[in-house]
């Protein structure tokens, strides 16, 4: 029989026990909601980290959303310090009946998008292709909302007058080579195909001085040509596909350095590729196919050696004219008059186009002030300010802008930006996300502007 002493050690025991498994139970429940907080902020990380840089993510609940339907949800992002750094807004428009979904980040202080992205998850996508979407968050990313069009009346005109730029374009292959290789003994070259007014295939690559020597393109596979970033051979094809779809070598927004920054992958010099591009066109223009540019190509080593280029060795297996032009300057330079020290300078260069159909002898060489087609040529020259985009036209009429853009007036405007040539609607549509973001939280945070 248990004593009264024993009975109550017995019933310490129990409700010991009993505390420490509603001890454990508790700390279990709190350690689970903690490792659910940790795997939803690693979610949430993942998703937003790209717009918008935070160490913790929340959503706002408030009431002023009921008014946005096309605003999901929105984060804030704090610090590690639990300071708010920005937002993240959660957006889906569906302009033709297509899903535009994207991720906006906005800076807290500033209102600066910190990041644009598109959230390629439904069967109905809105047709934005990943060189365009670089482009437009070029124009956006690291400015404050809300965002206009300088012109917004005129800007769709752009692609009605890029579309006349190419339509006087005669079908055929064109083909354009650098004058003067390089120090590796490379000498840069491009193709490109056009049919039915439009370009449909470009070629960038460049043979060696060396017959042992691989093509640029094959040697950066083997490792023997090595650049910063991808290897050459991919950036090379990057910046063909690019041009593809512009249509336009200035589009690729070459900066006076020659790299650009809005071809994703590409960050070798493209100099080469933009002049030689042009000349292509250019001779487009004229038909003067590639099969007339070899004939001129002869004409011209004949003009300076008396010989064509298979009688002087110069043609190799692939059919290029593996030659330097670069102790025959005065062949493709355009002099200005001479100084008082008999001096003169250079005004420009004339491609194979020019110097076989007698240029040399038109306003181009004589008057600076006239437009010359640069072919691809090693030189001194400094890039005009166009190369960084920089275009001033000096006309009033460039700078009219529209009263209002998504129900903003104007006058509330922090950014303006060009469209993307080619690609208004896409630009258009994006612009008008952001400015749904603005709206929202001018209204979520009572600004008064």
């Amino acid at each position: 029989m248990m004593t009264r002493a024993q009975l109550r050690l017995f019933l310490l025991e129990g409700l010991g026990l009993l505390l420490l498994s509603v001890l454990v139970v508790i700390g279990g429940f709190f350690l689970s909601s903690g490792n659910q907080a940790a795997r939803k902020q690693e979610d949430y990380i993942a998703r937003f980290a790209s717009v918008l840089t935070a160490d913790r993510y929340e959503p706002l609940n408030t009431s002023v959303l009921k008014d946005y339907p096309e605003i999901n949800a929105v984060y804030m992002g704090y610090d590690e310090e639990g300071s708010p750094v920005g937002y993240v807004v959660d957006i889906t428009t569906e302009p033709d009946g297509k899903t535009l979904h994207m991720l906006v980040g906005i800076d807290y202080e500033s209102a600066a998008v910190t990041g644009l992205r598109y959230l390629r998850d439904s069967d109905e996508l809105y047709p934005i292709s990943d060189l365009v979407m670089q482009a437009i968050q070029s124009r956006i990313v690291g400015n404050s909302i809300p965002v206009a069009f300088a012109v917004e009346d005129q800007a769709e005109s752009v692609t009605d007058e890029e579309t006349e730029v190419t339509s006087d374009l005669i079908d055929g292959t064109y083909f354009a080579q650098e004058y003067v290789d390089d120090k590796l003994g490379y000498i840069d070259y491009v193709e490109i195909e056009i049919e039915g007014g439009v370009i449909t295939k470009v070629k960038w690559d460049a043979f060696n001085m060396d017959p042992t020597t691989e093509n640029r393109s094959a040697a950066s596979l083997s490792g023997a040509y090595e650049v910063s970033g991808l290897d050459w051979a991919t950036q090379s094809y990057n910046i063909c596909h690019a041009l593809l779809e512009w249509q336009d070598p200035e589009k690729l927004a070459m900066k006076s350095d020659g790299t650009t920054e809005i071809v994703d992958g590409v960050t070798c010099n493209i100099s080469a590729f933009v002049d030689l591009s042009n000349e292509c066109i250019e001779n487009a223009r004229y038909g003067f196919n590639k099969t007339k540019y070899y004939k001129a190509l002869d004409e011209i080593l004949e003009g300076i050696l008396g010989a064509d280029a298979e009688t002087l060795g110069v043609l190799n297996e692939d059919g290029f004219v593996v030659f330097s032009f670069k102790d025959y300057p005065e062949v493709y330079t355009v002099y200005g008059a001479e100084d008082n020290n008999g001096d003169r300078e250079i005004t420009g260069y004339l491609n194979v186009r020019q110097i076989v159909s007698g240029a040399e002898g038109s306003d181009e060489q004589t008057d600076p002030e006239a437009p010359t087609p640069t072919p691809a040529v090693n030189s001194d020259n400094s890039p005009d300010g166009s190369e960084d985009g920089v275009i001033n036209t000096g006309r009033e009429s460039d700078q009219i802008l529209t009263d209002s853009i998504d129900d903003l007036p104007m006058t509330e405007i922090a950014t303006r930006i060009t469209p993307v040539n080619n690609a208004y609607d896409e630009t258009r549509q994006v612009v008008h996300i952001c400015n749904t973001c603005y709206k929202f939280l001018k209204d979520y945070l009572n600004w008064l502007v």
